[in-house]
């Protein structure tokens, strides 16, 4: 192999890991400052948001359940009609 591309391929191979490694880096050091932050105590509306969270969820459900079936016939029809 000409010396020059063994030189070249194992620059581009340093660069690479060099690059990887002070990514790595910089993903461990934002962790540590969001962690050195301390956790925060939830909000007064937390329970509010949770519970109208479950709510959307269980009525997403029920429409699903509901509307499931009158929406793969008209999507039958329309592929029908295609």
């Amino acid at each position: 192999m000409d010396p020059w591309k063994d030189f070249s391929a194992r620059h581009e191979h340093c660069l690479a890991h060099y690059l990887e490694l002070r990514a790595e880096a910089e993903r461990g050091h934002r962790i540590r400052t969001v962690l050195a932050r301390g956790s925060r105590k939830a909000p007064v509306f937390a329970p509010a948001l949770a519970w109208l969270g479950r709510r959307l969820v269980s009525w997403g459900a029920r429409l699903h359940t509901r509307y499931d079936k009158a929406w793969d016939d008209s999507v039958q029809r329309m592929k029908e009609q295609q």
